[in-house]
């Protein structure tokens, strides 16, 4: 199932309220911005083919998933494996909170190849 829409104002308040006792690591202290002048919401259209509207327990927003790979990319990380067991689960939550997850609720690596099958089986 898909969860419930967040339109990318409510990203941005989500980002600015969870960083504010965050420690932005120097490297990457330019991603969220980057990230919030980027509003994915429009790939929910594209997405709601590929999840299941009564099954299943509720997913991660694809608007989340696909901002986790950007972020990802914008980090320099080309592993989502990597990127999951090192960078997601950060002790102090940044790389989770401007991907658009709470710390404490993250995708799995599984999770993340699975979007990436799913978005590269999307008809063209």
């Amino acid at each position: 199932m898909i969860p419930s829409l967040r339109t990318h104002q409510e990203y941005i308040q989500f980002v600015e309220s969870n960083l504010k006792n965050v420690t932005i690591p120097k490297a990457h202290e330019d991603v969220p911005l980057k990230l919030k002048l980027l509003d994915l919401t429009s790939l929910r259209i594209l997405f709601l083919p590929l999840y299941c509207a009564q099954l299943g327990r509720i997913g991660f927003a694809p608007e989340d998933l696909m901002r986790t790979f950007i972020a990802m990319a914008l980090c320099g990380i080309t592993s989502p494996t990597k990127w999951v067991n090192k960078y997601l689960t950060d002790k102090d939550g940044f790389y989770a909170i401007i991907s658009g997850f709470r710390p404490e609720e993250l995708p799995s690596v599984g999770c993340l190849y699975d979007f990436m099958r799913r978005i590269l089986s999307i008809p063209k």
